[in-house]
């Protein structure tokens, strides 16, 4: 008689050949996934710092130039890249500021101390210029410094920061005027902003006193100060200009926002005078001491373009102390 006997082994399970592959697939995808991600957050995050710090760079090289200019008592000399001050304190006289070598140097009484550490951040740029000789220009005056817009209400061209320049004969309007009702900016130049390479933006004064281009507010949009400037003549005659004795007329107008008028004189509702009950207009005022327009570039210091990144700082100072 055959005996058969059953085979009790069991069967050992394990991946096969294929599925070792794809498993081995996933796993070098997954990596190249998150090794990826990590080296975008890494840049990412070294670009931060890098703006950061031409930031703060940026913000204490304009408080020093403001403190300096502003004490000053007037301008020795100005050349392509130097700055002359004559200072109020003997003892600090003159106060020089000098750009060499993409550094920017302080010298005062004799005594010189650099500004930046150019093995990080260069200066690859700097100009100083006399854009407001003694009664050539001028800013805003502090009694009439107010337009008005139906929407928003007043717009303020004298608020603290907004730095407004208008030239008295043709040249470019620059500054910021606030918007009181939201806290926000209106752009005058796109220097303010710094984004002239992407958006070459300005308000230009001719020598007829009359303004135009566009002035833009991030909450609102682009600002028209001239029918010319949009187009619109034809359906739409406005426009805004100062007079010689300094003082804002007219109209600019916005797609968001309406007439924002410059003026009481014409400021009602169907263009009527209202200045008997709402005295508001802007006003330019002749300086009693020169204005300067201060700008200057500055590079982050690396051998990755992709940190390579500049920053351009422009703003105007007015010399407080002038004895000239």
């Amino acid at each position: 008689m055959k005996i058969f006997i059953a085979n009790n082994k069991k069967r050992i399970n394990g991946f096969t050949l294929i599925e070792t592959l794809i498993y081995l697939g996933l796993l070098v995808f997954a990596a190249g996934v998150i090794t990826n991600f990590v080296y975008v957050s890494l840049k990412s995050n070294q670009k931060i710092q890098v703006e950061n710090e031409l930031n703060n760079q940026s913000v204490r090289l304009e408080e020093i130039f403001r403190q300096k200019i502003s004490q000053a008592q007037g301008i020795n000399s100005l050349s392509a890249n130097e700055l002359n001050l004559k200072a109020a304190d003997p003892s600090l006289d003159p106060t020089v500021f000098s750009w060499v070598d993409d550094a920017l140097y302080l010298t005062e009484g004799g005594s010189s101390i650099i500004l930046n550490d150019k093995n990080k951040i260069k200066v690859t740029n700097f100009s100083a210029q006399n854009v407001a000789p003694i009664g050539e220009a001028g800013g805003i005056s502090g009694n009439y410094h107010y337009a008005f817009n139906d929407q928003v209400g007043w717009l303020d061209f004298a608020y603290s920061g907004g730095n407004i320049f208008v030239p008295i004969n043709d040249g470019e309007l620059s500054g910021a005027v606030k918007i009181l009702s939201d806290d926000s900016w209106l752009y005058l130049n796109c220097l303010n902003l710094d984004v002239c390479s992407t958006s070459n933006f300005k308000v230009q004064k001719d020598i007829n006193g009359d303004l135009s281009g566009f002035a833009w507010s991030e909450n609102y949009g682009w600002i028209s100060f001239n029918c010319l400037t949009d187009g619109s003549c034809g359906s739409s005659q406005y426009k805004v200009y100062v007079d010689s004795e300094g003082i804002f007329h007219g109209f600019a107008w916005s797609e968001n926002l309406g007439w924002i008028s410059f003026n009481c004189e014409n400021g009602g509702a169907n263009g009527e005078n209202i200045c008997s009950t709402s005295d508001y207009k802007v006003q330019l005022i002749l300086p009693t001491s020169p204005i300067l327009r201060i700008s200057f570039t500055l590079q982050y210091n690396s051998s990755k373009p992709e940190l390579a990144v500049e920053k351009t700082k422009t703003f105007i100072v007015q010399i407080l102390k002038s004895e000239e």
